[in-house]
């Protein structure tokens, strides 16, 4: 059933990707692309114990990640890993992947197979294509991703910094008030302050 399940997802998956440059289907994923270099991945993997799946979403190379580095921050990544976005469907507070709380989506009965693949499209494209489209764009709805969970990027005040600059915000905009009035977003409140003073004004 399995292999079923994966054959009829990778078909959509395929029908996803052909109108997009830089996205390529394969085997329970999508691999973003620049060029021949492989920037991240969206994926889905089987989980035995669990008789389900659950989603993520990996990309390692962007523009904000280099602007990150950049800046030579005195305090390290968040992340366990090396990627400037690393999320998985088992840490979502609510459902978005999931059909349940732990963020699985449960192996269907035979008669439910094509059902249960285009609703796996479905939300890999809304809760995670989208989120990896604007990492890798830098537009100003990476901003509320970052403040939605901090702590799925590697340096999530310094993300937002890259976005409101590249979008042409300053200090005194509303959109990036709400930034310095978060909570669990700043690195070191006195480097990321003074960096944001220098950039936004």
């Amino acid at each position: 059933m399995r292999k079923e399940l994966e054959k009829e997802l990778l078909t959509g998956l395929k029908a996803i990707t052909s109108s997009f440059v830089g996205l390529k289907a394969s085997k329970n994923k999508i691999v973003l692309l620049d060029g021949f270099k492989k920037l991240g991945e969206i994926y889905i993997h089987y989980l035995t114990r669990a008789d389900g799946y659950y989603a993520g979403v990996e990309i390692s190379e962007c523009d904000a990640m280099e602007f990150c580095l950049l800046q030579s921050p005195p305090y390290n990544s968040r992340l366990l890993n090396s990627s400037f976005l690393s999320k998985t469907s088992l840490s979502e507070r609510g459902k978005e992947f999931g059909d349940e709380f732990g963020g699985i989506i449960r192996m269907p009965a035979p008669s439910e197979m094509n059902l249960t693949a285009r609703k796996i499209e479905h939300r890999l494209t809304r809760f995670y294509l989208s989120r990896a489209e604007n990492c890798l764009t830098g537009s100003l709805l990476l901003i509320n991703d970052v403040l939605l969970s901090p702590d799925d990027y590697a340096f999530p005040f310094l993300t937002v910094l890259f976005a409101a600059k590249k979008n042409g915000l300053t200090l005194k905009d509303e959109r990036f008030q709400r930034v310095l009035n978060a909570k669990k977003i700043f690195g070191n409140k006195y480097f990321d302050l003074a960096l944001t003073e220098k950039i936004l004004s």
